[in-house]
């Protein structure tokens, strides 16, 4: 029987939490699901630790297809991977350090068949705390309020709260090149070419709050490496609105994506460094921030004083500000 969902998994350094991820597809309540495991050149025992719990759920064993890539690539090459495979009519994401309530991809998938909806979006939690969310009203077609609020990088870009009808994706739809601001990118486009969207205020997803996936002291050139990625992503994202004509009705919101593009200099500028770097990322902000009903009061302010204090101010108050 040809499965109604696929959901793509990518596999990297995630030893001590695939397991419990995997039980958590494994066991959803939606038969028809294929799981589409992508190795991403994960360097520890994930794999082994994956094909231990498969062996636990032997009844979905034909349900499973593990892609292994040799070398890491980043999650954007390797979602791609999985979805030249997926063969469902919907397909869905999976962070391999999170996971699922039982009922997610059922709930889901009866949603969008019940209207026809080329996406379905869930509430969600913080390990097992539910989280605010703005877009929660069942039954009503949202994607004119959540297409905002993605190109602003707001709270609705993650892709793993989302279901999108496989078709979507042929639509005109990239994949980003680069593995920063990545969901951000990739969801902006599948909202765009999707006719409607639909939500579920039930948090389904469980989204773990994981430190080891940080970098709490990063270098130099891993901080640069990931403003750049995330800089390029947002100039994806504005080349697309720009080439379907909507780059003016989304002004406000790409002046705000923009800037929170640069804050990923944060740790450079907390040391009074990488401040030319900042000031020439988006030169075409300056005079937009002020005024923009996207961005915050707080992140108004620290633009500010990024963009014209001398390097020894900004690096004071950020000291003063982690006290």
């Amino acid at each position: 029987m040809k499965p109604v969902v696929s959901v793509i998994i990518p596999v990297y350094k995630v030893e001590r939490y695939i397991g419990e991820c995997a039980r958590s597809l494994f066991g959803q309540t939606l038969q028809d699901v294929e799981f589409i495991f992508v190795n991403d050149g994960t360097p520890d025992r994930s794999m082994d630790v994956l094909r231990e719990v498969m062996r636990e759920y032997p009844q979905r064993s034909s349900a499973v297809r593990i892609v292994d890539k040799p070398l890491n690539e980043g999650l954007p090459a390797a979602r791609k991977s999985g979805l030249e495979l997926a063969v469902g009519e919907y397909v869905a994401h999976c962070d391999s350090d999170d996971w699922m309530e039982p009922d997610m991809l059922e709930r889901m998938y009866t949603e969008a068949s019940n209207h026809n909806a080329d996406g379905v979006v869930c509430a969600w939690m913080r390990d097992n705390q539910p989280v605010a969310t703005k877009y929660t009203r069942e039954g009503v077609d949202c994607r004119e309020f959540i297409l905002p609020d993605m190109v602003a990088v707001g709270e609705m870009q993650s892709a793993w709260r989302y279901m999108f009808r496989k078709e979507v994706y042929s639509r005109g739809v990239e994949f980003p090149p680069c593995n920063q601001g990545e969901d951000h990118a990739l969801m902006v486009q599948l909202a765009y070419r999707s006719r409607n969207i639909f939500c579920i205020s039930k948090p389904l997803y469980h989204w773990r709050y994981n430190m080891e996936s940080l970098t709490l002291a990063p270098s130099a050139q891993s901080v640069i490496s990931r403003f750049e990625g995330a800089c390029t992503n947002a100039r994806q994202v504005e080349a697309f609105l720009d080439g379907n004509g909507q780059s003016e009705c989304f002004s406000t919101q790409l002046t705000a994506m923009k800037l929170y593009c640069m804050f990923y200099l944060r740790p450079l500028l907390r040391k009074g460094e990488g401040v030319e770097r900042w000031r020439k990322a988006f030169p075409e902000i300056r005079g937009k921030v002020l005024c923009n009903k996207s961005i915050i009061f707080t992140h108004k302010i620290e633009y500010l004083m990024d963009m014209y204090c001398p390097p020894c101010l900004i690096r004071a108050v950020y000291k003063l500000r982690s006290r």
